[in-house]
């Protein structure tokens, strides 16, 4: 694995530097899925995951509603689940992704998450976002407004992440597939 070093001494696999995503890229990923460079994998991904959140809070506005006919309601939660099998897997790429860069980090700081459930995080925030942005009932605007306020401050945490995995201040949680699906093949 080739090293360079970075602050006092800190080193990072050479492969990551530079190339993992800020939170803008990976945000416009979502909402711009033809726009992306779909040569790196936590963008292409993140396209998908994009397209998968919109669909499923779509879906689940259905499954909300109080005047869905009971069949619907039964045919939208198949769809929540297979949204959300395809969600896991998604998410299991990225995880897989960040192992490969950061699998040897020295930190002492362990994040909380994955990178995989920040960017999950992300799209499913980004998805909601949007679904109110373009709601015409004016009770929606103030939920809209809020909902794009918490985005914004969880892009400024997924970036505060990057640096602290670049300079080697933090590390991410051992990867652990819980779906059982192989997303390594």
């Amino acid at each position: 694995m080739t090293e360079t070093p970075l602050e006092q001494g800190r080193t990072v696999n050479a492969a990551a530097a530079g190339v993992i995503p800020r939170a803008s890229l990976v945000v416009r990923a979502f909402s711009s899925p033809c726009e992306v460079d779909r040569g790196h994998p936590v963008l292409a991904v993140a396209a998908n995951l994009g397209t998968e959140l919109r669909a499923r809070t779509e879906i689940q506005r259905v499954v909300s509603d109080p005047c869905s006919d009971d069949h619907v309601v039964a045919a939208a939660s198949r769809a929540l689940h297979d949204h959300d099998v395809t969600r896991s897997r998604l998410t299991e790429q990225i995880d897989v992704w960040a192992t490969g860069q950061f699998s040897e980090s020295g930190a002492r700081l362990l994040h909380t998450e994955s990178l995989g459930q920040l960017v999950d995080r992300l799209a499913a925030l980004w998805a909601w976002s949007r679904l109110l942005a373009e709601d015409d009932d004016p009770a929606a605007r103030d939920p809209a407004r809020l909902a794009l306020h918490r985005l914004g401050e969880l892009c400024i945490g997924y970036d505060d992440l990057v640096t602290d995995l670049l300079r080697g201040r933090r590390r991410l949680p051992v990867y652990q597939a819980f779906t059982g699906h192989d997303v390594a093949a």
